[in-house]
């Protein structure tokens, strides 16, 4: 395996190089961001940057938080004379959003919201259901029935100076499919036929509802003389406003009507980029272990040599009889356990400890001579005396394991 992983690496180099090399980088880009930052075409960039000559004694914010938690530097929620912008994919408002965004125009502010869809306490809160003839996002993007988007303002309100707005980009647009006549106001359609741009008043201030985002985007506004439509639509609005919010709060809030619990690896297989780079990094994984599986040898345990257990345990009795002073009874311990390992060990009789003995023993066990008579001497000595010191138990000690370090 190790011999093929430069192949492997160099293949793999090749392949990404053909593809760098063959990718067009003039391609299209697709994604529908609404993103004040994006200047790609489905971004907002153009749009967010015109609100200053719109509305030039304004103070331009940008409001990140849910309606009723907002930031006083961000807008007031008691003052007039304010106006805040929504442009999104879908406008997930939740009942008690609603009632905080009307509690802020009832005050005297207006609120622009755009979005391709509204969520069911929306519909229900603006007297107003919707129809769809895009299938939203995402979307194969050669689907040619999703292309060109054509809208119109109504005069009055609006000049007549422009009878329609058109680009060749996306649709992703939607339309009013019924909403309550007594209460609203058309300021624009979609097709010549579809309402898809209405006004509700709620106590001093309005709402402005719009059904296709898309005309907000870079791609329209700068498409032909559709600059008119934002200005026009804008100018809808009151033009001496103290602060224009830009709302990002319902741009990235998710679908409120799912019931679903939010999940990040759902999120990211929803992309279909992220979801091939995740299966073939999966791929690679299940490759990578199919080839390393192999039979391999158990790691072979450590075996301990044996423990002298009789000689730690005739260590700890010699202790124990130190201790306690009995120096004549361990020194006859001693002595009895010498002669029986020497006549086990060794077949030597151990009644005679003579010269004869310990040159017999020192022949058989390697121990000197010389050694072998020091013990003999040691254990006549220690027996003829009554009670015994403790330096003659250590000098005899220190023989004896001189003679069994030597065996």
């Amino acid at each position: 395996m190790k011999k093929s992983l430069p192949y492997l690496a160099g293949g793999f180099l090749l392949l990404l190089l053909l593809l760098i090399a063959g990718r067009n980088h003039n391609d299209f880009d697709h994604r529908i961001t609404l993103n004040k930052k994006d200047k790609i075409p489905y971004g907002t960039f153009v749009a967010y940057q015109g609100l200053a000559h719109l509305f030039p004694k304004a103070k331009i914010t940008i409001n990140k938080k849910e309606p009723g938690f907002w930031d006083a530097a961000v807008l007031k929620h008691d003052s007039d004379r304010q106006v805040m912008i929504i442009i999104a994919k879908d406008f997930n408002a939740a009942d008690h959003e609603l009632r905080e965004l009307y509690h802020f125009v009832s005050k005297g502010n207006e609120v622009l919201i755009s979005a391709y869809n509204l969520s069911k306490d929306a519909r229900h809160f603006f007297h107003a259901d919707l129809g769809f003839d895009d299938p939203g996002f995402p979307v194969s993007e050669d689907y040619p029935v999703l292309d060109t988007l054509q809208l119109q303002l109504s005069h009055p309100p609006f000049s007549d100076t422009a009878d329609r707005y058109i680009y060749p980009g996306r649709k992703y647009n939607s339309w009013f499919d019924s909403f309550d006549t007594t209460m609203t106001f058309l300021m624009g359609s979609i097709n010549q036929k579809k309402a898809g741009f209405i006004r509700l008043y709620a106590g001093a201030g309005s709402f402005l509802i719009h059904t296709a985002p898309l005309a907000f985007s870079n791609y329209f506004l700068l498409h032909g003389n559709n600059i008119d439509y934002y200005n026009q639509a804008l100018s809808a609005m009151n033009v001496d406003a103290t602060t224009v919010i830009w709302d990002e709060y319902f741009l990235h809030k998710p679908d409120n009507d799912n019931q679903e619990p939010p999940s990040p690896l759902r999120v990211l297989m929803a992309q279909p980029a992220l979801r091939m780079a995740l299966l073939v990094a999966l791929a690679g994984l299940v490759i990578y272990l199919l080839l390393g599986v192999k039979r391999s040898q158990r790691m072979i345990p450590v075996i301990k040599p044996p423990k002298n257990d009789s000689l730690d345990f005739t260590k700890t009795i010699g202790r124990l009889y130190f201790q306690k002073k009995d120096n004549k009874d361990l020194c006859k311990k001693m002595s009895i356990y010498f002669s029986e390992y020497v006549h086990h060990r060794f077949k030597i009789p151990t009644r005679n400890m003579d010269e004869k003995f310990a040159a017999l023993l020192s022949q058989k066990s390697g121990c000197d001579k010389d050694t072998i008579l020091s013990i003999v001497h040691q254990i006549r000595s220690i027996r003829e005396t009554p009670e015994p010191e403790d330096i003659k138990v250590a000098e005899l000690y220190n023989l004896l394991d001189r003679f069994y370090k030597t065996i």
